[in-house]
């Protein structure tokens, strides 16, 4: 079985090479200047130098779009936000360092089954599963965005997320619309806040009221958030610690399309409502408040840009452009691979969590009723 794989990396690497022979330097001699190996990390180019090119941004990002196609299906590659150098201590020193592609062997699976059966495939009770070989831990990496257009799957992955989440912890549903989200919660018999008019009663259109209630509940929150971490405080003499000492459960506020519910607020209240936003990203960890939002363009807009660095889990949904990409992730210079999957398709990035270097491909799961 070793010789088998050690044979199967030294194919892939010889085929790997081939492909960058013609297409990553101007002059064929420079293939002599750089080796190629697997690290069990992903594939590692190394400089052997003296070299005649220059080994940059613009470089490692040409490397990482050869490979990435050439590679597929047998490998998965991983964008990293930054370009990854590491140290190689076995090899003399004009080769002891190289650049890191970071890349899984296979392709990305899509998980489908009941929401029991799909809730069983953590060991824990942190991690969220969303494909077969990537979860989120909402702990390590706190609070998520999502965005899509109109049918790319953006609302359904929320109902999962939802449906996850609520045999976790407590959620509390805010749906501009009375939509998808605002059903599902009704039927799990969750907190909803969604205008007034939905319920067939008074004038509370998406604006300035509803806004103010959103205000109201969410700082309600707020308290309880402060509350945990003076617990935590008084009577904890641990130095990193969370919710989980004090037996609590986490608190998940799931807010659908956010830009709607901004619509035809005043000012002053959407500024209220952006700062009690930043107090619970940056604060909530901690206390185990986390905040997932969806929407169709993490425009600055309407989510500060504050807010936007602390949400780890971040996944864009259905057509990929360097416009509605921007906001979501600004360290991209090129359009990553996105797998044909239909609905529920996209990219996928996870700070914070060692197990995932950069942006990759996501299929969100299928849920079977």
């Amino acid at each position: 079985m070793l010789f088998a794989e050690k044979k199967e990396n030294s194919d892939i690497i010889s085929y790997a090479k081939s492909v960058l022979t013609y297409t990553l330097f101007s002059e064929s001699d420079q293939n002599n200047e750089y080796d190629l190996a697997w690290n069990g990390n992903g594939f590692v180019f190394i400089p052997i130098y003296p070299i005649t090119y220059i080994v940059d941004e613009a470089f490692y990002n040409r490397l990482f779009t050869i490979l990435n196609l050439a590679l597929t299906p047998q490998y998965t590659l991983i964008r990293p936000l930054t370009m990854q150098v590491i140290t190689l201590d076995d090899r003399p020193a004009n080769q002891a360092r190289g650049l890191l592609i970071p890349a899984r062997l296979g392709k990305p699976q899509r998980l489908s089954g009941t929401i029991t059966k799909l809730s069983k495939l953590t060991i824990d009770r942190t991690s969220i599963p969303i494909m077969d070989i990537l979860s989120w831990d909402y702990v390590k990496s706190p609070h998520a965005v999502i965005t899509g257009v109109s049918g790319s799957g953006k609302s359904y992955f929320l109902k999962y997320l939802f449906s996850i989440c609520s045999l976790i912890g407590d959620v509390v549903a805010i749906d501009p619309k009375g939509s998808d989200l605002a059903r599902l919660a009704k039927r799990k018999g969750k907190q909803i806040i969604m205008p007034e008019f939905l319920e067939g009663e008074g004038n509370n259109s998406i604006g300035g009221k509803f806004l103010q209630d959103v205000i109201s509940a969410l700082k309600q929150i707020e308290e309880t958030m402060y509350q945990r971490q003076s617990s935590l405080y008084q009577t904890t003499l641990r130095i990193s610690t969370d919710y989980r000492e004090l037996n609590q459960k986490p608190i998940f506020i799931f807010i659908d399309e956010l830009s709607a519910l901004l619509t035809g607020a005043p000012k002053k209240i959407k500024e209220d409502f952006q700062n009690l936003l930043i107090r619970l990203t940056v604060l909530g960890r901690e206390a185990g408040v986390y905040l997932i939002l969806s929407m169709q363009s993490a425009r600055a807009e309407y989510v500060p840009t504050i807010v936007r660095d602390s949400i780890s889990l971040r996944i864009q949904l259905g057509r990929i452009n360097s416009e509605n990409t921007r906001f979501l992730f600004p360290e991209l210079s090129e359009m990553p691979m996105v797998p044909l999957g239909g609905k529920g398709s996209g990219i996928i990035s996870i700070a914070g969590d060692e197990r995932y270097a950069g942006i990759e491909p996501v299929l969100t799961p299928t849920i079977v009723d």
